[in-house]
């Protein structure tokens, strides 16, 4: 094995966070193409569905586990708010629990990201909470979790009009 690149300081003053995530069944994406590491294009049966997120709310995130072989998998896990109370969001929200899904994360600074494309996520956790104040948080904070034997990849931007259609 031999590494590839230099590892050149990057300016950290970017704009983090996730602007929405782009949910599917796993079972709807028959395929999803690396080209150089990046997903170029996906087959699919039914559009995905996008859920938009307020700023500095919705995360992500990789961790690496390795074995004592030398191998190694990863875990990741993210989290989403679903504002206010209304029938038709809960039941959207039971919808997303009962099945497995594929995920893209629309970052801030407009890069995508694909979560879960070998196995898929799991929602693990769903709390509702009412507030008590006027000005209290109304709405549902949703937890997803899956493992991987790879990276996140990097979605190509051009083919995400595609998947909200079918």
């Amino acid at each position: 094995m031999a590494l590839t690149q230099n590892y050149v300081n990057k300016d950290c003053a970017g704009i983090a966070g996730v602007v929405r995530y782009y949910f599917t069944p796993f079972s709807n994406m028959l395929t999803a193409v690396l080209t150089s590491n990046v997903v170029t294009a996906i087959t699919q049966t039914v559009p995905w569905k996008k859920y938009d997120q307020e700023p500095e709310i919705a995360n992500w995130k990789y961790t690496a586990r390795f074995g004592a072989q030398g191998n190694r998998g990863y875990d990741f896990e993210g989290n989403f708010d679903s504002d206010g109370l209304n029938t038709l969001d809960q039941e959207e929200l039971v919808l997303l629990s009962n099945c497995k899904l594929a995920c893209i994360a629309e970052m801030a600074d407009g890069t995508f990201w694909m979560l879960g494309r070998q196995h898929g996520l799991r929602i693990s956790g769903d709390a509702f909470d009412a507030g008590t104040k006027f000005e209290d948080f109304i709405g549902s904070k949703i937890t997803f979790k899956g493992v991987s034997s790879v990276k996140m990849k990097k979605v190509d931007p051009d083919i995400i009009p595609d998947l909200l259609s079918a």
